[in-house]
């Protein structure tokens, strides 16, 4: 079953307290709020429905509270007595729809490797490559190998990939426990194998010591021009980790299984992946193959 930004809307304003009069005279002013609830603009809240149920018809309007739950869980990360209390549903309903929905939209394929070649411009890098961390509660029993520097406390690290000429994500690869797995280690083993050719991927510092697979930045190598190409690339890459840093669930310590967090960590990629591509982020001029008189055939 289809539905529009405007069943979105009925359907949100009701558990809002908002009435329609309110919600059609300061459209942005809701709009705004209802992001700040669901994560997401209306339209998009429709068009990941619908993309749900092209995959797994979803027969039942009702199952629109049960989606505008979820999306409110990842955003906010809220416990479920309050999901119950705000949408008016028994707290062990709310809990088990909560679930499906999360393994419905992290199996949507929206991020595939084969979007890294989207308006290629014959450049060898195609894509960026970092490692990013999130906060989990210490698991037992004790080891220093969940340890990440970033927070002095445990965590989980996953590798994220874009492409450079769209700022699309292409790849995501974890959970890794973060004292175990440093960047490079994930990266080479899996992403590396990926590469096509003489492709390689732009990476920071933490990469060095394999030029035949990554683009790192080198101050008695690069030009002005690479290094104003290489750091704008990046800087990209942070937005986008911190875009996924929005949503409370990445945000906020893990309290839930470790089982789980890999599959919230997919959704919420796609639900990040479907806004970049709704509304892209700033364009990339990126080409390796010119200008560039210290580059190496490796």
């Amino acid at each position: 079953m289809q539905i529009t930004a405007d069943t979105v809307i009925r359907n949100a304003s009701i558990y809002q307290g908002l009435t329609a009069r309110a919600v059609n005279h300061e459209t942005y002013r809701y709009n705004r709020t209802f992001r700040g609830c669901f994560g997401v603009a209306p339209h998009l809240a429709a068009e990941l429905w619908n993309m749900l149920d092209d995959e797994d018809p979803l027969s039942d309007i009702r199952w629109v509270t049960y989606f505008l739950a979820t999306l409110m869980f990842l955003r906010t990360y809220t416990v479920t007595a309050v999901l119950a209390m705000i949408f008016m549903k028994d707290e062990k309903t709310i809990r088990h729809w909560v679930w499906v929905f999360i393994e419905k939209i992290a199996s949507l394929d929206l991020i595939r490797w084969e979007y890294r070649r989207m308006n290629d411009n014959g450049s060898r890098c195609l894509v960026t490559v970092d490692g990013t961390d999130f906060r989990i509660r210490e698991p037992g029993p004790f080891s220093t190998g969940w340890y990440t520097k970033k927070f002095n406390g445990p965590g989980l690290r996953y590798e994220i990939a874009l492409c450079i000429q769209t700022g699309w994500i292409v790849w995501i690869n974890g959970p890794f426990p973060c004292g175990e797995w440093v960047d490079i280690a994930i990266s080479l083993s899996s992403l590396v194998h990926m590469f096509e050719g003489d492709e390689r991927a732009v990476a920071d510092k933490g990469y060095r010591g394999y030029p035949q697979f990554f683009d790192c930045p080198w101050r008695h190598l690069d030009n002005q021009q690479q290094t104003s190409r290489k750091a704008l690339a990046r800087a990209r890459h942070e937005c986008v980790n911190r875009r996924l840093k929005e949503w409370g669930c990445l945000l906020q310590r893990w309290r839930h299984s470790l089982d789980k967090h890999g599959k919230m960590a997919h959704a919420v990629a796609n639900i990040v992946q479907l806004q970049i591509m709704d509304k892209p982020m700033w364009q990339v001029e990126y080409y390796d193959r010119v200008d560039n008189e210290f580059d190496f055939d490796y």
